[in-house]
């Protein structure tokens, strides 16, 4: 298919922005080099990757990603520190102002390969560290302290920006101003320019930008839940952070519809939400296919994440039943030794091979009739797909997410419950036993991975950034919002009682649960109507962690909504059955990429007399509540 004939992505700049950009990157790294070849190759868009970390080899990383082809030439990558190096300040005119000379407190200097200067480093007094970032010429461009981009308590609060005559002529009070700026001077002038974000760290240096002719794009490449992966799990602080700005993106990206929905469910399921899996190159199929019919491989990096022992733990069992098998590690990475000295200690020094990193070792899995996927935890694995898009059959953990969007158990590839090496070595005996099996596996697999190929993804994108610019007139911000309870109460059913036997104070599910309230909200949107606001009520149980939707009757008014419903207790339960728990009503109002939530509370002033529950360990408990609030 040609570049005409492909789907139109809407017109303007684009930019991917990426705090390091390198050959040995993960796979993070990988997808968004390969968005950007596909937008240069299919479209005729001319992209650009910004990078933001203190690099200084620019020329020699642009040519080892040429020659692996992971950066096109009609992409061009730059960085921060090295475009301020040669270029002078927007605001560079003389203020008189000097920099402070900290020479007393230098402790070492750096020059690059070619001999010219890069930067000085000083340990102040305090303890505190700064650097000078500096031109060819040995003058100082830049005045900053080190700071880790995951952790905001070191994050800077005062840059300098120093001329070539070392006047300082301007400051910015964070890493954030600075990196924005940049940003707008890379943005096309007076024209729309898209501006993508592919790193949790980097993100909120990004969002939010307020800028009308830049919409930014956030993808959210990996999980964001810790165990037990439950849409309202714990999570990290870099990803609490980056969930409290999920509104603020003009599109916010995941790789599935199931981690769509998680995040959902947690924040609210704003309008800027969208799904593009990530995509996979097909490559040519050779004319003639030969099977190892005992071969594995595995390709990861080599850390907790992807749990590598419990492929070698299943290698073990394998080889138990068929002694020849032979599985082919390919990646480096801290657990090597670790996973050498598994090896050895399970006798699989004639079956486990580590090799390594190797540019070529998907050329394997034309070889190999099973790969192996162990990992804990991913957003959209592209292994997995490489694999299949080998014809190479993947039996892989059951984990959250994409495996499961990607295979179809038993058709073409396996799932097992994770961490469940036995039933992963089951499954990989299966096919070593099989030829016939893997060839028709394999067949599937290949045609499922033609589904992820570049046209989809075009039109994935086509839909999510023709869905930004639509969105972007209707953004909006809630800036207050007071719920009124009116009513809420829970309505005794005689005949339940009569037939049941139900004990007094105690709701049954036949009762019915009775709420009315008025919703009041102030926000502004340039276009969007308050009155087309979402408001849902929501049954939250716990520990189970499910959520049951409550109907609810809503009645736009004047700057808000009137709120109303009446249901049985029992429909306020999964299908499947109670559980046992306790549940919160939660009232939610989603206004296109904002939210404000609630749970329902007593109504102020209601008559309080003794109520009847039960402890943990059935006895009967009597609590009055104080008159009040």
């Amino acid at each position: 298919m040609s570049a005409v004939d492909d789907p139109e992505l809407p017109s303007g700049r684009y930019l991917s922005c990426a705090i390091d950009v390198q050959a040995d990157n993960a796979g993070q790294t990988k997808a968004l080099l390969m968005r950007n070849r596909i937008f240069a190759a299919r479209t005729g868009i001319v992209p650009s990757v910004l990078s933001f970390g203190p690099n200084h080899d620019m020329d020699d990383r642009r040519s080892v990603l040429l020659e692996r082809g992971l950066l096109d030439h009609g992409v061009d990558l730059l960085n921060i520190f090295e475009h301020y190096r040669e270029t002078d300040w927007p605001d560079d005119s003389p203020t008189g102002r000097a920099l402070p000379d900290l020479g007393p407190h230098l402790v070492r200097e750096k020059s690059l390969a070619d001999g010219s200067p890069w930067r000085r480093t000083y340990r102040l007094p305090d303890g505190s560290w700064v650097y000078d970032y500096l031109r060819s010429d040995g003058t100082a461009f830049l005045r900053m302290p080190p700071f880790v981009f995951r952790e905001a308590d070191t994050w800077p609060t005062s840059l300098l920006r120093v001329s070539r005559a070392g006047e300082v002529v301007g400051e910015y009070g964070s890493a954030r101003e600075w990196y924005q700026q940049w940003v707008r001077e890379m943005a096309a002038p007076h024209e729309r320019t898209f501006v993508f974000c592919d790193s949790r760290f980097l993100a909120p240096f990004l969002a939010p930008m307020d800028d009308p002719s830049i919409l930014l794009v956030y993808l959210l490449h990996n999980i964001h839940l810790a165990a037990p992966q439950r849409w309202d799990s714990p999570t990290s602080d870099v990803h609490e952070r980056l969930l409290g700005l999920v509104g603020d993106f003009d599109a916010f990206v995941t790789l599935t519809e199931r981690q769509r929905d998680d995040v959902a469910e947690r924040c609210g399921r704003f309008s800027n939400m969208f799904v593009v899996p990530n995509p996979v190159d097909l490559p040519p199929m050779p004319e003639r296919v030969e099977r190892d019919p005992r071969q594995v491989t595995m390709m990861a990096r080599l850390v907790t994440q992807k749990r590598p022992r419990m492929a070698v733990a299943a290698m073990r069992e394998v080889v138990d039943e068929i002694p020849d098998a032979h599985l082919d590690i390919y990646g480096d990475g801290p657990r090597m030794e670790a996973i050498e000295e598994a090896v050895e200690s399970l006798g699989l020094e004639g079956s486990v091979v580590l090799r390594g990193h190797d540019p070529h070792a998907r050329d394997s899995l034309w070889r190999s009739s099973a790969y192996v996927m162990t990992s804990q935890y991913e957003g959209y694995p592209l292994s997995t797909l490489e694999s299949m898009s080998h014809g190479c059959p993947v039996v892989s953990f059951d984990i959250k997410y994409g495996p499961r969007e990607q295979i179809t158990d038993g058709v073409d590839g396996f799932l097992v419950p994770s961490g469940d090496v036995s039933a992963l070595a089951a499954r990989v005996r299966t096919l070593l036993e099989d030829p016939a099996l893997v060839e028709r596996m394999g067949a599937a697999a290949r045609k499922k991975a033609a589904d992820h190929g570049y046209d989809r993804f075009l039109s994935d994108w086509a839909h999510v950034l023709g869905g930004a610019v639509d969105l972007k007139d209707g953004r909006t911000t809630i800036e207050d919002a007071r719920l009124r309870v009116e009513e809420l109460v829970v309505e005794s059913g005689p005949r339940w009682h009569r037939s049941r036997g139900a004990v007094p104070g105690v709701a049954g599910l036949g009762d019915r649960l009775v709420f009315r309230g008025r919703l009041t909200v102030q926000g502004h949107s340039k276009t969007a109507r308050l009155q087309d606001a979402t408001v849902t009520l929501s049954a939250v149980h716990q520990p189970s962690s499910a959520v049951v939707d409550v109907p609810l009757e809503v009645r736009p008014g004047d700057r808000g909504f009137d709120l109303s419903a009446s249901v049985a207790l029992g429909d306020l339960y999964p299908a499947e059955g109670a559980l046992a728990g306790r549940a919160r009503l939660r009232l939610r109002v989603v206004w296109n990429n904002s939210a404000w939530e609630t749970v329902l509370r007593r109504t102020r002033g209601a008559r309080r007399g003794v109520e009847v529950s039960f402890d943990d360990d059935g006895s009967l408990t009597l609590t009055r509540q104080a008159s009040g609030r």
